[in-house]
């Protein structure tokens, strides 16, 4: 693919092993891949790491090929509570954007998170009238909670509403800054290699059942939060989405982010919808077809948050023949299995070099999300292992998961629809090898990437 050679400079945040998501390794990915097409690459980035003086510094250094300026001390944290006002503007923060740009010079700046950048950077590109584009890995533009979840516990039905955002942070803030929690987790942050796992474990289990955290829930609603505060987060949403429609292209990697951002405000004519891939893809081996053997074993990853639908995921198991079913589940943050008496083997964490370890005994992939998810990038993951997917009709995953084709779609946060669709395949086995047959290969992330990079020559011609 011949281009012109392009400078572009990435906005993120996130820098493994600070943070770690799917978004981050997409982000870094796409960046190697582009400095490999031969394009010079600067990542502007905001990790979470803080000095004593807490002020904000940057520092620069080389590494691959690639200019890193990295912010150091963010005025804005990742989770609990932050100013929504911080998020929206930071003088500090513009001034060294527009050094950046004024010093780099780039033909396009592409952003991938604000969640430690204020939303007025973006004005700073719009004024030296540099081409740019963001790509949505979640809601936070248009949602201070980032996933459109009311209370971490169901789907925000407010929306567009900012009415009970406030209400929503504010539980948000409790369990983040209960001062069990904040000891403990500073406890682990420092010492943890001189503190048994078992104590650690314990503390997981207890700590969102603290009486104090969930009576502290209890009385918080909209009546007893400040009037200033909801318009302070009325402001945030209408000044983000003002700077979303400054930005020259709005790139979602499937169709109802784009729908969700226009609901908020957004420029439909702004949005483009470009699928993800990654770069384990073209290292997954597709699975030979599997036999009539029991039992049927069942592989979730995506860790245990209620958005994710884990607990959803463990209720539907517990309705199947446990002598038939099998369930493993990667990066959980506990070994400990939650229900007595299932089949279920639980594992922390994976190298992303090691999925066809990971792979290896699964025969069904579950993606049992309950929010918008945006895309979903372990579903190609698993399709491109030759393994079928059972998972949520919600979000970017219909995009990929075709009902009957490859998989199953199912209700979001049905236990019984997901059991009942989990139950096809233990009864009846030969059922996987036949979806095994209808999967179709999933791009490659180089093709991905040429699309990325046709967007980028498009806004600059």
């Amino acid at each position: 693919m011949t281009t012109k050679k392009l400078k572009i400079l990435y906005i993120g945040f996130g820098l493994e092993p600070f943070t770690k998501g799917g978004a981050v390794l997409y982000q870094e990915q796409l960046i190697k891949a582009v400095v490999k097409k031969g394009h010079e690459v600067v990542f502007f980035l905001s990790a979470p790491r803080y000095t004593l003086n807490n002020k904000p510094f940057l520092k620069t250094w080389h590494k691959n090929g690639i200019k890193f300026i990295e912010l150091y001390n963010p005025p804005c944290r990742l989770g609990g509570q932050n100013d929504p006002l911080m998020q929206c503007k930071h003088p500090v923060i513009e001034a060294m954007t527009k050094k950046i740009l004024t010093e780099e010079k780039p033909d396009i700046v592409h952003i991938h998170e604000l969640q430690l950048h204020p939303a007025s950077i973006i004005d700073i590109i719009y004024e030296v009238k540099i081409k740019s584009v963001k790509t949505i890995h979640n809601y936070y533009d248009i949602c201070p909670q980032r996933d459109l979840f009311y209370r971490d516990k169901e789907n925000c039905t407010y929306f567009p509403s900012t009415e009970h955002c406030a209400e929503c942070m504010s539980i948000k803030s409790i369990i983040k800054h209960n001062r069990l929690f904040f000891l403990v987790r500073k406890v682990k942050q420092t010492i943890k290699r001189f503190v048994p796992k078992k104590i650690i474990d314990k503390y997981r289990e207890v700590r969102f059942s603290s009486k104090t955290i969930q009576n502290n829930i209890q009385e918080v609603n909209n009546d007893n939060v400040p009037r200033c505060f909801i318009e302070k987060y009325n402001y945030r949403q209408k000044f983000f989405v003002e700077r979303l429609n400054k930005l020259d292209a709005i790139h979602c990697s499937s169709f109802r982010p784009g729908e969700i951002l226009s609901i908020a405000g957004v420029l439909k004519n702004k949005i483009i919808s470009i699928s993800l891939s990654t770069e384990n893809i073209k290292n997954i081996r597709p699975k030979p077809l599997r036999g009539h053997n029991s039992p049927v074993v069942f592989g979730y990853i995506g860790g245990t948050a209620v958005q994710k639908g884990y607990n959803v995921l463990v209720e539907a198991f517990s309705k199947l023949d446990q002598k038939k079913a099998k369930l493993i589940i990667w990066n959980a943050k506990t070994k400990q299995v939650p229900y007595i008496n299932l089949n279920i083997e639980i594992h922390e964490s994976y190298n992303p070099a090691d999925i066809n370890y990971v792979f290896e005994e699964i025969d069904i992939g579950v993606v049992p999300s309950v929010w918008e998810e945006s895309f979903a990038l372990i579903g190609p993951e698993f399709l491109s292992a030759k393994i079928p997917v059972i998972g949520s009709r919600v979000g970017g995953i219909p995009e990929w998961l075709k009902d009957g084709e490859n998989g199953f779609l199912v209700k979001p946060g049905s236990s019984d629809d997901l059991a009942e669709k989990m139950n096809l395949f233990v009864q009846n086995p030969s059922l996987i090898s036949k979806f095994q047959k209808q999967i179709r290969p999933w791009k490659s992330f180089e093709d991905h990437t040429d699309e990325i990079i046709s967007l980028y020559n498009s806004l600059v011609k």
